[in-house]
């Protein structure tokens, strides 16, 4: 059974959502032979490539969007380096604030890396990097940051990583989704002071514009961190109408 991408496309033509159902008869007209295992390794596959994104359960949006895709600097890897030659089974993700700056309208004049690991192994972290003489803090208020921490040079914000957290493998690094991304940056406004009010909407505005996002990930993440109702009143507020067609379906 063979479904070629552009007659895919074709049968999706101006739908913004398409649910489980609908894609087994695609296929199935194609194939009657096409069976439920197959199916869903097609489907597994249109959402890695980024062609679908689940909005919640046997509901897809239907996206030509790319994945997002960020990019470790030489610092960030040596972060990731120097903590996995210490505690190499120990989970943890790293990423900069920097990497909101192509989501902004106006540009912050620093940023600062989070490094995020196991709740029981964050004091321990923070000792690692002090150690090697790092610029390091332990989740700073918003008075710390604008005093102290954006004043240094590749500043570390060790932070507790939340359980079940959408992550992605990249070689060696875990980065996070650019779902968790999104609601970290709607969650933590002590860190994230200097985005809030419509920096904050364009942010969002502008992933749900240029980039696949899966709205189930986003907010089962948001639940994780109890604020799933909010989150979607917010993107449903100030995400642009034609950014979010497929929650209409």
């Amino acid at each position: 059974m063979k479904t070629k991408t552009n007659d895919l496309a074709a049968a999706l033509k101006n739908k913004p959502a398409v649910t489980t159902k609908e894609l087994a008869d695609l296929y199935h007209n194609e194939n009657n032979q096409a069976g439920s295992a197959s199916i869903r390794k097609r489907i597994s596959r249109l959402k890695i490539a980024g062609q679908l994104a689940t909005i919640r359960k046997g509901v897809y949006a239907v996206s030509k969007k790319p994945v997002y895709s960020p990019r470790n600097d030489e610092f960030t890897e040596s972060l990731i380096n120097t903590f996995q030659a210490n505690y190499p089974e120990i989970n943890a993700c790293c990423w900069s604030s920097g990497w909101l700056n192509s989501f902004m309208i106006h540009q912050p004049a620093r940023y600062f890396y989070l490094f995020e690991t196991e709740p029981d192994m964050v004091e321990t972290t923070f000792n690692l990097f002090k150690d090697s003489k790092l610029n390091v803090w332990l989740n700073p208020d918003e008075n710390t940051m604008q005093l102290y921490v954006l004043g240094f040079l590749d500043p570390i914000i060790v932070k507790p990583l939340v359980s079940r957290a959408p992550l992605i493998k990249t070689g060696t690094a875990t980065l996070p989704t650019l779902e968790k991304i999104l609601v970290d940056a709607w969650t933590e406004k002590k860190i994230f002071y200097s985005i809030q009010g419509e920096e904050l909407v364009n942010i969002f505005d502008f992933a749900f514009a240029h980039y696949t996002l899966s709205y189930s990930r986003l907010i089962g993440y948001a639940r994780r961190r109890g604020i799933d109702q909010e989150i979607d009143r917010f993107v449903r507020k100030n995400v642009q109408p034609e950014n979010r067609t497929f929650l209409n379906d």
